[in-house]
């Protein structure tokens, strides 16, 4: 629509390895994301070389939104220490998500972007936005200044970015599969996984094991969140396949 844009889309699996190399050349960062392991990785590029950027995630009915200017504002893991475990949260896969929803939240977070660009900081939302585009609700929740302890934007600590934490990826070779490993979660609910998975495909559960057939992939989850992604020998469909269904 203006002639005078250009776009430069990059066709990537966004990970530690390529980052920096992606996000740290931009003025600002906005937050399209659907997965929190992968917004942990932004937050850490973000705040490692001063470049603010946008929360902001939709699921069902509601999103949120909140602006990050490293070192000024609460950073993503001041506000939230802790990626939540796997197979706690809905995704849009078992929840399905409201299109009104992503428009508000998607709304909200290029206007916060515009007052970045234009260094307009004054004007930022300090707040937490939450909000139900089907029960009328909006609430703001102030963060206030970084927490002290931030292991991230006080201490430094890069924990995604350097990959000490998160998940990773092995292929077993000659099976077409895809093991994708979370260390260091708490045993995952496989009855309460099974009951928000019902909706999207065929599943089965044991108290050992918990298998999903969704076109051409089936997924399995065992308790300790170690899951096989049977029907790809890439990593980056295998992520995202385990982020769609059972959440990163």
């Amino acid at each position: 629509m203006n002639p005078e844009v250009a776009i430069h889309p990059v066709v990537a699996d966004l990970n530690a390895t390529n980052a920096e190399a992606l996000l740290a050349p931009a003025d600002v960062v906005l937050d399209g994301t659907d997965n929190f392991e992968t917004r942990y990785l932004v937050n850490d590029v973000c705040v490692k070389h001063d470049l603010p950027w946008v929360y902001a995630a939709a699921v069902g009915a509601y999103g949120a939104c909140f602006p990050i200017i490293p070192h000024q504002t609460p950073c993503l893991r001041c506000v939230f220490a802790e990626s939540p475990p796997p197979g706690t949260l809905p995704t849009c896969e078992t929840a399905g998500v409201l299109a009104p929803a992503v428009g508000v939240v998607s709304n909200l977070a290029a206007a916060e972007a515009l007052k970045m660009l234009v260094g307009a900081n004054d004007r930022l939302n300090r707040a937490l936005i939450w909000l139900d585009v089907w029960e009328n609700t909006f609430h703001r929740l102030e963060l206030g200044a970084p927490q002290p302890d931030c292991p991230t934007c006080q201490r430094g600590q890069y924990d995604y970015l350097e990959a000490r934490v998160g998940s990773y990826t092995l292929e077993l070779c000659g099976r077409d599969t895809v093991q994708v490993v979370v260390p260091g979660r708490p045993p995952l609910d496989l009855d309460a996984l099974a009951e928000r998975l019902r909706s999207v495909g065929t599943v089965t559960h044991n108290g050992s094991l918990l298998r999903l057939r969704v076109d051409e992939h089936e997924i399995v989850v065992f308790p300790d969140a170690r899951a096989l992604i049977k029907g790809t020998t890439d990593p980056a469909v295998a992520r995202a396949l385990y982020s769609r269904y059972v959440g990163l």
